[in-house]
């Protein structure tokens, strides 16, 4: 009997680690992505340990922990008159004790992922797109390319040309407010392993974040820097200059931002990045389902993104049934459906309390942070968010035992 054959559009983490468990099982999988060169580019990742599970799942984890740095806690302080107040302080620890979270180059990750998707006789083309798809009884082809396949799984991320395609009611909005970022090298000794953040009201956000080392330069130590934007606002951002920005971030972080600062000397060296809030009624029309980005993408507020797509591929390889792929993708979403609705919500209403001009959001985001900081309650629900734990605002139903453990130096 010949396996089944899988097309995936889009060479992403969610793609990447779909193709791997699949391959792995048998099937036939090939991977389009309109990029002609796979490149180890990109931002820092925050991972948690719904993310990490999956990959110590595919014999990956050792690797990505070797350059990436650990993150024990989420610290963030709010500027006020004659100082600062702590706003947010989330430990890992508070969940499991000598648990991390893992900040790494989104191009380790997918430098692992690709090389172990071709390990796996994982078919890759690139520098093609995918204009469109035909469904047909039994199976799908992709207008343009010779072949018909069991199955189409889009990993396109969330501007993909195919999610519209299918006949699922559906919506992408775009956040208005972005982030500037940057991968900039260490110049200090500094073992910290905070994700720190300042805040000045709910419209002025800087972040330094541990970022590990890359392939490219593994006994460099980098961290990932970033500073709130609305979109609308980037052309003023480059007319008013980077010394004026500079001051203000220095105004708003103090000491700790001027190694940072002073590496920065043109704009070019900051990337703005933009979000959307996509949303489908289900993600899944006969042979063709989304995942990743492509079919929930949410504010990076949480640090979920990636976490929710390598979850997303563990989850669909585990329900794959070779007899029924209809059905295969039913379970998947009856699996997936409180887990990520969870968090979908969770980002939408938390956004605006770290992006947006309302003062008001400012004053409610405080006091909700307090009530995380100093009760027992409080404390469980901020955590169990962050990890990737929770299925639901009053309750928590995902296992320990199916959320990784790191200690920071081996996989447990």
């Amino acid at each position: 009997m010949k396996p089944q054959r899988i097309a995936i559009v889009g060479a992403g983490t969610a793609g990447l680690a779909s193709a791997i468990f699949l391959a792995r099982q048998g099937l036939s999988v090939t991977v389009f992505d309109r990029v002609a060169d796979l490149q180890p580019v990109g931002a820092g990742i925050l991972l948690q340990p719904s993310g990490m599970t999956v990959l110590h799942d595919l014999g990956l984890l050792e690797e990505c922990t070797s350059f990436g740095a650990p993150i024990s806690r989420l610290f963030g302080t709010s500027a006020c008159d004659g100082g600062e107040r702590v706003i947010l302080d989330t430990r890992y620890a508070d969940w499991q004790p000598n648990s991390f979270g893992l900040g790494i180059h989104r191009g380790v990750l997918m430098t692992a992922l690709l090389n172990a998707a071709r390990a796996a006789s994982v078919e890759i083309q690139t520098g093609l797109s995918v204009a469109s798809f035909t469904q047909m009884k039994n199976g799908v082809t992709l207008d343009g390319f010779s072949g018909e396949f069991d199955a189409l799984i889009l990993a396109d991320g969330t501007r993909s040309t195919l999610r519209g395609q299918m006949r699922v009611k559906q919506e992408a909005k775009s956040y208005p407010w972005g982030a500037l970022w940057a991968i900039l090298p260490m110049l200090d000794d500094s073992d910290s392993t905070d994700l720190r953040q300042w805040y000045r009201g709910c419209h002025q956000m800087f972040g330094l974040m541990p970022t590990g080392a890359t392939h490219a330069a593994p006994e460099q130590k980098v961290s990932s820097l970033f500073w709130s934007l609305p979109v609308a606002d980037y052309v003023t951002w480059l007319d008013q200059g980077l010394d004026l920005w500079k001051a203000r971030v220095s105004d708003l972080a103090g000491d700790a931002a001027q190694p940072y600062l002073a590496q920065i000397a043109s704009p070019d060296q900051l990337t703005l990045a933009s979000y959307a809030d996509v949303k489908m009624q289900q993600w899944h029309d006969g042979r063709v389902i989304a995942i990743g980005d492509c079919a929930h993408a949410m504010s990076p507020q949480l640090g979920q993104g990636a976490n929710m797509a390598l979850v997303d591929a563990a989850v669909l390889a585990k329900m794959w049934r070779s007899d029924d792929v209809v059905a295969t993708f039913t379970d998947y979403a009856a699996a997936r459906r409180d887990h990520l609705r969870f968090y979908r919500q969770a980002s939408r209403s938390l956004t605006p309390l770290f992006q947006s001009d309302n003062h008001y959001m400012a004053w409610m985001r405080d006091i909700a942070l307090y009530v995380a900081r100093h009760t027992r309650i409080g404390k469980a629900q901020a955590v169990t968010t962050l990890v990737g734990a929770r299925t639901g605002w009053l309750s928590s139903r995902y296992p320990k035992d199916r959320l990784h453990v790191w200690n920071g130096q081996s996989p447990v």
